[in-house]
C-alpha cells in the first residue's frame, strides 16, 4: 500500500510526521491512543510501534531515492502536486496561501533537526538541511506559478501536453492581432496619466473576462479553446505591463 502512494517528497514528509506521531502515542502509556487499547490489548503496542517505525524509515528512504534519481527532463514538474492541491484553474487564493505557509513552516531547516530523528543512513545533517532547502525552493516556485492566473493556465496546458510558446501569435486570429496593435499605438501616443488609466482598466477587464472563460474551458477540458484563451491572456497581460511601466515613468 505504501508503494502505491504518491512519491513526491513533500507528501512523504507529512506521512513521516504521521508515523512519528503514532510512535509517540503508542509508547506513551498515558496517551489517549495507548489508553484506548486497554490492558487486554496492550501486547499489540510493540507491533504497532514496529510498524510505525518501518513506515517512517521506508518513506525516508523513498524520499532520498526520489531526490537522488535523475528526473526526465521531458516530464514537466507538477506544481499542483508539489503544493498538494487539485489540478484546477479555479483556486482559492486564501487557501493556496495558507497551504504555502504551512508547507514552508514544515520545511523550515530548524523544525525537525533533532539528532534523535531517524534519517537516511547515508545522509548527514548538512544533507538533510540541503534537502529541505531544495524542497522549500520547489514549493516557493510552485506557489509563484499557481498564484498567477496566466502562469497557472500555461502550466495546466503544459501538463495536458499542449503548451504554447512565449508570444505564440499563430494561435490568434488576424482581427485580434489588429486590435492589440491598435491598443499598443494608443499606449504609445498617450502622454498623461488620464489617458493611460482607461487603457489599463480596459486591459484588466479583458483579462478578468478571459479568466472566466478559461475556468469553463479547463473545467470542460476543451484544450483548443483553453490554448486560444491563454494566448489572448498572455498578450493582454503583456499590454498591462507596458501601460504600468509607462505610468511609472510619468510619475
Amino acid at each position: 500500500t505504501l508503494q502505491q502512494q504518491p512519491r513526491h517528497v513533500a507528501y512523504d514528509h507529512f506521512r513521516i510526521k504521521l508515523f512519528e506521531t503514532m510512535i509517540r502515542q503508542f509508547t506513551n502509556v498515558s496517551s489517549p491512543l495507548s489508553h484506548a487499547l486497554g490492558r487486554r490489548h496492550r501486547n499489540l503496542i510493540p507491533f504497532a510501534v514496529s510498524f510505525a517505525q518501518y513506515g517512517t524509515q521506508f518513506l525516508r528512504d523513498l524520499s532520498c531515492a526520489a531526490r537522488e534519481t535523475p528526473e526526465d527532463e521531458d516530464v514537466p514538474h507538477d506544481h499542483f502536486d508539489i503544493l498538494g492541491i487539485d489540478r484546477s484553474f479555479v483556486i482559492s487564493p486564501q487557501e493556496l496561501k495558507s497551504k504555502y505557509k504551512h508547507l514552508m513552516k514544515e520545511l523550515h531547516p530548524d523544525k525537525h533537526s533533532s539528532i534523535h530523528e531517524p534519517s537516511c543512513s547515508s545522509r548527514t545533517l548538512d544533507e538533510e538541511k540541503a534537502l529541505k532547502a531544495s524542497m522549500a525552493t520547489d514549493v516557493t516556485r510552485a506557489y509563484g506559478v499557481i498564484v498567477n492566473p496566466l502562469s497557472r493556465a500555461l502550466h495546466l496546458l503544459e501538463l495536458w501536453g499542449a503548451p504554447i510558446g512565449e508570444g505564440d501569435s499563430s494561435i490568434l486570429g488576424n482581427n485580434l492581432l489588429m486590435e492589440i496593435m491598435e491598443v499598443r499605438e494608443d499606449i504609445e501616443n498617450a502622454s498623461t496619466d488620464e489617458e493611460l488609466r482607461p487603457l489599463l482598466e480596459s486591459c484588466r477587464f479583458k483579462q478578468n473576462d478571459l479568466c472566466d472563460q478559461l475556468a469553463e474551458a479547463f473545467r470542460e477540458e476543451r484544450v483548443d479553446d483553453a490554448r486560444f484563451l491563454t494566448a489572448q491572456l498572455q498578450y493582454w497581460n503583456r499590454i498591462e505591463e507596458t501601460v504600468l511601466d509607462k505610468i511609472s515613468h510619468i510619475h
